[in-house]
């Protein structure tokens, strides 16, 4: 069973259609009563930092998931879903968010290309192309924990990796069957091969 949480984000219908795609069970999660007792929780985003962490905090999901966090439980988060496990985002520099990881999230430095940054891009070694839409960066503390990168202006982290963690900077929910099956690798707590 895959926790869907739904904070409003733009894509969620995207994150839903996925999971039915790839054969998983999932469980609507808008209020802390409604999170299962185990299995992978996924996290997606489109949106602002600012909007989505008040969110989270009004309806009690954001201490559910921390909560969680804390307890090993496997998570996985989408583009703002990933950002939001941040403490801090120069987007929204009065909210605080999840704080499940170490580091920040900044503004992209895309050297006088556009932003957002929509498109596709090449990730990792293999440079599988995956579709992102985002202004915005995570810079984790520690940094053995990004497993691939992508290049818009700057050279930026796409995956993150740190224990039961999962998160990424581009929609693999967006990004045809190559997404679709990294994320059903996310979900399965495997290998992501990219």
């Amino acid at each position: 069973m895959v926790a869907v949480i739904d904070y409003g984000a733009g894509n969620l219908g995207n994150a839903q259609r996925a999971v039915d795609e790839l054969g998983f069970r999932k469980q609507m999660v808008r209020t802390p009563g409604d999170l299962p007792a185990d299995g992978p929780i996924l996290l997606p985003g489109v949106g602002n930092y600012g909007a989505a962490v008040k969110t989270l905090e009004a309806s009690g999901v954001a201490d559910a998931l921390r909560t969680a966090a804390a307890a090993g439980r496997q998570m996985i988060g989408v583009c703002l879903g990933l950002q939001l496990m941040f403490r801090t985002s120069e987007e929204a520099v009065n909210f605080l968010g999840l704080g499940i990881l170490e580091g920040r999230v900044r503004r992209l430095d895309s050297r006088g290309r556009p932003l957002p940054h929509l498109g596709w891009c090449p990730v990792g070694k293999n440079r599988t192309p995956m579709y992102f839409a985002h202004s915005y960066v995570v810079e984790p503390t520690d940094r053995s924990s990004i497993t691939a990168t992508a290049e818009w202006g700057e050279t930026f982290p796409a995956v993150i990796r740190w224990g039961a963690i999962t998160g990424f900077q581009f929609h693999p929910e967006r990004s045809g069957d190559p997404g679709l099956e990294v994320l059903a690798h996310a979900i399965r707590g495997e290998d992501l091969r990219l």
